[in-house]
C-alpha cells in the first residue's frame, strides 16, 4: 500500500467523478480524511488477521507493518490535536509479536486490543459526522477506490505480480463491508436502508474479484473492471 499524497488524493476524487469538498481534502487535522485514512488502517489489519489465521504468516506480515510504516505519520497530527494517546508502539509491538509467534493468543490479544484502540480512536470524530449516511458512504465509496487503485498497483503484464497489493484491496473491501453492517444497524429507515442495499450490491461486485484469499495469476477482472465498479460505488453516494 502505497500513502496517498494530498494530489492523488483529489486526483482519485476526480477520476471517480465524485465532487471535492473540503471535507475530502487530505489535512492532518480533517475529520473525514482521518475516517478514510483510519479505515485503510484497518483494512491493513484485517486482511492480515485473516492470513495469519489461514497459516500464511509470509502473506500477512505487510499488513502488520504498513500500519505503522505507511499510515501512522499521516494520523499521528489528528491524534495529538485531540490528545488521543498515541498507538504507535503498540502497532509495532503487534507486528513483532506476529512475527516472531503468529499463533501465540498473546498475539491475538495484542490484535484485539489494536483493532478496540482503532475503534475508539474513531470516535474522536465528530458524532454528527460519523452519523451522517451520505458522509459515511462518501468514505467506504472512497475506499472502495482506494482498493481499486491497490489492485491495480499488483497487476503486471495481466497477471497478479503483486500478492500484497491484492490483499490490500481485500483487506479495504472488508473494512467497508463492516462499515456497511454498522451503518445498517445505525439507520434502520426503510430509505437509507434501500440506499444502503443498493451500495451493498455495488460492493459485492468489488469482494468477488478478491475473493480468493490466495489469488490464482489470471486475475478475476481487469483494472478497468474495477475501476468501473468503483465508480458505481461512488454514483451511490447521495448529492449533499
Amino acid at each position: 500500500m502505497r500513502p496517498l499524497t494530498a494530489i492523488a488524493f483529489l486526483l482519485l476524487c476526480l477520476v471517480a467523478g465524485s465532487p471535492v469538498r473540503a471535507a475530502d481534502a487530505p489535512a492532518g487535522s480533517d475529520d473525514t480524511d482521518f475516517l478514510f485514512r483510519l479505515g485503510m488502517m484497518e483494512g491493513h489489519l484485517l486482511v492480515g488477521h485473516e492470513l495469519l489465521q489461514a497459516h500464511k504468516a509470509e502473506m500477512a506480515l505487510p499488513h502488520y507493518g504498513h500500519p505503522v510504516k505507511e499510515l501512522y505519520d499521516d494520523l499521528g497530527p489528528y491524534l495529538a490535536q485531540h490528545k488521543f494517546p498515541p498507538f504507535d508502539k503498540d502497532l509495532i509491538a503487534l507486528e513483532a509479536a506476529a512475527t516472531t509467534a503468529p499463533d501465540a493468543p498473546a498475539t491475538e490479544a495484542k490484535y484485539q486490543a489494536i483493532i478496540a484502540t482503532i475503534h475508539k480512536a474513531r470516535d474522536l470524530a465528530p458524532a454528527a459526522l460519523r452519523a451522517s449516511l451520505p458522509v459515511m458512504i462518501k468514505v467506504c465509496a472512497n475506499t472502495v477506490d482506494a482498493a481499486a487503485g491497490e489492485y491495480g498497483e499488483g497487476l503486471e503484464q495481466g497477471k497478479i505480480a503483486s500478492v500484497v497489493e491484492y490483499h490490500d484491496s481485500r483487506g479495504y473491501l472488508e473494512f467497508v463491508a463492516k462499515q456497511v453492517a454498522e451503518l445498517r444497524k445505525a439507520h434502520s429507515d426503510a430509505s437509507s436502508q434501500a440506499l444502503l442495499d443498493r451500495f451493498d450490491a455495488v460492493l459485492k461486485k468489488a469482494q468477488w474479484i478478491v475473493a480468493d484469499l490466495v489469488p490464482q495469476p489470471a486475475p478475476r477482472a481487469t483494472l478497468d473492471e474495477y475501476r468501473t465498479i468503483a465508480a458505481e460505488a461512488i454514483a451511490v453516494v447521495p448529492k449533499q
